[in-house]
């Protein structure tokens, strides 16, 4: 199973249920094939997204995700994916459709944090593709909160609903807004802390192994696409040159930045979209911007991932994977001389050639 953007893409052709091994467990295939029935039966294309979000992995958050599996499975509709901060709400960003169909999808992955009933990944999943089908989820998150929060009490205000495009919209609230928004977080976290003790979506080991996320991981990762490669490289000479480009990585990694270059290299010898600039952990680099590293003159055009083109145009700096303490392309190594692989021929630079 390929876990990048346009793997994920891929599998969401065939299903518009796409869910990671780490929950297999809680979603088993019985329960998956019934969720896929409600989808079916919606009249507003649904598709949910399953993956760990951990810093320092492919998926760091749920903006990042739908971003770029969005782009490359070309649809519109809501797609739905765990939220970075809070374990027991769903983001879901609606591409198509109206502004108000697209605040109630919104709404619905919110309102199911309020609805204790729902007590199992698998129902919660169900009451949220519901709630998305009907175009009730802004109906149900006032009423939820409302019977949550007494008159002249502080109902917690979900993140900035975002637009169409994935990304979220600025709104300007005053100085009362931003107390009631800072409680209702304040509220939101207390809750998260007694939802873990609950267990009301997945088995606490499963979850505590995706946030433990590290080099371990990173090399097993980089492991199981080798050999996956291995079983399925063809005769093309530069895919068996990359191909044995990463098999001498891998072997000689020392860093989080060598363990990355496995990456990249496995996705040159798939011939695949070139993985972020800046990361490539971050998945496939959808988008291009033009760069200019701190401390130096010419700019340079790189394809990066969704979360890293918003932090260019920004003006914020980017999250670059480290080599040993410093962003890896102020690092002497092949890395940092072909931007891994996207500034120059990063095969014949490991391969000597």
């Amino acid at each position: 199973m390929s876990t990048d953007g346009a793997g994920i893409a891929q599998a969401l052709r065939r299903s518009p249920v796409y869910v990671d091994p780490a929950y297999a467990a809680a979603l088993p295939k019985a329960v998956r094939e019934n969720l896929v029935r409600r989808i079916r039966r919606s009249p507003v294309p649904i598709y949910v997204v399953l993956v760990p979000l951990v810093r320092g992995s492919t998926w760091q958050s749920s903006e990042q995700l739908t971003s770029v599996v969005q782009s490359h499975l070309g649809r519109d509709g809501a797609y739905v994916t765990f939220n970075t901060e809070f374990d027991d709400v769903f983001d879901v960003v609606r591409w198509g459709g109206t502004d108000e169909q697209q605040r109630s999808a919104h709404d619905a992955g919110w309102a199911i944090s309020f609805e204790k009933r729902y007590k199992t990944l698998a129902t919660r999943l169900a009451r949220c593709v519901d709630l998305i089908a009907t175009g009730k989820g802004s109906e149900a998150y006032e009423k939820d909160t409302a019977a949550a929060f007494p008159a002249k009490s502080t109902p917690p205000s979900p993140k900035p609903r975002p637009h169409h495009g994935g990304f979220p919209v600025a709104v300007p609230i005053g100085g009362a807004a931003v107390v009631a928004a800072g409680a209702g977080l304040l509220w939101l976290r207390r809750r998260r802390a007694r939802a873990a003790v609950e267990a009301l979506r997945l088995p606490r080991a499963v979850f505590g192994t995706a946030r433990e996320a590290g080099d371990d991981e990173l090399r097993a990762r980089a492991e199981r696409d080798l050999i996956a490669l291995g079983e399925s490289v063809d005769g093309n000479e530069k895919a068996l040159d990359a191909y044995t480009a990463a098999g001498r990585t891998l072997d000689e990694a020392r860093s989080t930045a060598d363990l990355a270059g496995v990456l990249a290299l496995i996705q040159t010898a798939r011939g695949g979209t070139p993985l972020c600039y800046f990361d490539p952990r971050h998945g496939e680099g959808a988008i291009t911007v033009n760069w200019r590293a701190p401390g130096t003159r010419p700019k340079l055009e790189v394809r990066v991932c969704a979360a890293c083109a918003k932090a260019v145009r920004d003006r914020r700096s980017p999250d670059v994977v480290l080599d040993h303490g410093r962003p890896y392309y102020e690092a002497a190594t092949p890395w940092a001389e072909t931007g891994y692989g996207q500034l120059g021929d990063l095969v014949g630079r490991i391969l000597g050639q």
